[in-house]
């Protein structure tokens, strides 16, 4: 069995962004769906779009070493590449931020390309030609190559140069673009730009494709504010996760540390109840045996899968938390107070994420999401965490009477603005409890209309069980028994 410290916890379950992941182990364990057989289509944009910890970037990152095994030439730009660009686009008309993004995109390309292709470089790059036009990255790579064609290369480099030198193709990865971003009217047109200069450069020479990282909630307010965005909708990757493809990725994770091969479509066909016995149970105990309610002695995935926001980065921190206090007690195996103990660390963590995430579209979140704990009254009942859609009208017009609320694009604060700005943000999920008892829950990428300002669709709201420790700390075996 293995002895849980640090090192081996992140063997074991992996680390929790792909960046920070070794390559080799990253493509051992990684899991795909159909949203990664979109992203390597060969089509000119590709945008991959999802809430933070679904794995956009991991999937790009899958991508991009799939390209450089194939010897094609790809190029990676990281945020701080494309910093300067970002700035005071309010000052600018969009056709100017447009043809500033395109040159400043094109040099980076250009001079990141050279660094692959040619052992030493070049001192300077320039893309403006003597009639002072701006060249394609592709064209000036291949009429620069022709007059300083490199002879002593590596290996690796020899082979994506013959391939460039028959094909010239050229991969354009932008991963974590919406770094620092504040949903000012300033990120938005910067963002929107970017997309609009994308889709000009693959337009006007189809030998470079670009592959995109966005945030949900970033892509929602350029969509919205920018009437041009409607051309790169087909472009748009939905990466999204059910619950079992979740319980998948954690599970070849665990197989491949032990050295054990598995098939990816084999271990998808297991159950739950099957993926339980086999893999998780040779790290944890299968059973959960400190709950009451509802989850009195269930199945240990139905525990994990609860907590989790539709986002693997979840079950990851999840499995972490618990090997670490696994290991402060000494045990073998995780057992289920070690899950339990974890509980409140992960709820408290995941509620600051979002307030990290959203206070700049909403800065007074934090005031909002803590007033949304049950009151005493509520704390009595079996659904403090659970609101009729009249109910929780009622809650947030108390709030907003007791809170200064304002959306940093300057929306208008309703009750019915704030509950799609919750549902958004996956804060709380809608609720129906169907004929034969089953509840369908529902997020907001799956059905966004739900939480329309003007439509009332019936739905309950729930706030989601990864934030109830966090709002009721001093309550956790009622939280525990408050989930279904």
């Amino acid at each position: 069995m293995p002895i849980f410290d640090d090192e081996t916890i992140e063997r074991l379950f992996g680390a929790e962004d792909a960046e920070n992941e070794n390559p080799d182990r990253f493509k051992q364990y990684f899991v795909y769906n159909g949203a990664f057989k979109n992203l390597c289509a060969n089509l000119p944009i590709r945008i991959v779009v999802g809430h933070k910890g679904v794995g956009k970037s991991a999937f790009l990152r899958r991508s991009y070493f799939a390209d450089l095994d194939e010897n094609r030439l790809a190029i990676w730009i990281q945020p701080n590449d494309i910093a300067s660009m970002r700035a005071n686009s309010c000052r600018k008309n969009m056709n100017q931020l447009i043809a500033e993004w395109k040159e400043g995109i094109s040099e980076i390309v250009s001079a990141k390309a050279l660094e692959t292709l040619i052992e030493n470089g070049v001192d300077k790059i320039s893309l403006n030609d003597k009639s002072g036009n701006v060249k394609k990255p592709v064209a000036f790579l291949i009429d620069l190559l022709k007059v300083k064609f490199p002879t002593a290369v590596s290996e690796s480099q020899s082979a994506i140069l013959r391939q460039f030198s028959q094909e010239a193709e050229l991969r354009v990865y932008l991963d974590d673009i919406d770094r620092g971003w504040s949903a000012s009217e300033e990120d938005i047109r910067s963002i929107s730009a970017l997309l609009n200069a994308v889709r000009d450069m693959s337009g006007e020479d189809n030998r470079i494709s670009f592959r995109i990282a966005l945030r949900s909630d970033v892509y929602f307010l350029v969509r919205t504010s920018d009437e041009s965005t409607d051309k790169i909708e087909r472009n748009i990757i939905w990466l999204t996760w059910d619950n079992h493809q979740i319980l998948t990725i954690i599970a070849k994770r665990i197989l491949t540390f032990f050295g054990i091969e598995t098939d990816q479509k084999e271990l998808l066909k297991k159950s739950q109840d099957e993926i339980t016995s086999q893999v998780l149970s040779k790290v944890m105990d299968p059973t959960f045996g400190v709950g009451r309610g509802h989850w009195a002695n269930r199945r240990i995935h139905h525990v994990l899968l609860s907590l989790c926001r539709k986002r693997p980065r979840d079950l990851v921190k999840l499995m972490h938390g618990s090997a670490r206090n696994a290991f402060k007690a000494g045990h073998e195996i995780i057992n289920s107070k070690d899950l339990e103990d974890s509980f409140e660390q992960y709820s408290n963590e995941r509620l600051q994420d979002i307030i990290n995430e959203f206070k700049s579209e909403l800065p007074g979140i934090e005031d909002l999401l803590l007033k949304m704990r049950p009151t005493k009254k509520q704390k009595k009942t079996a659904e403090s965490f659970l609101f009729k859609n009249d109910v929780l009208i009622t809650k947030l017009k108390n709030i907003q009477s007791q809170s200064n609320l304002r959306f940093t694009n300057n929306k208008i604060v309703t009750p019915n603005s704030l509950i799609q700005f919750l549902y958004k943000i996956d804060f709380i999920t809608a609720r129906k409890v169907l004929p034969d008892g089953t509840i369908d829950r529902k997020y907001f990428e799956q059905s966004r209309f739900l939480a329309n300002e003007s439509v009332d669709f019936g739905c309950d709201w729930e706030i989601h069980p990864a934030y109830r420790w966090a709002l009721s700390p001093q309550d956790i075996q009622d939280v525990i028994s408050s989930l279904t």
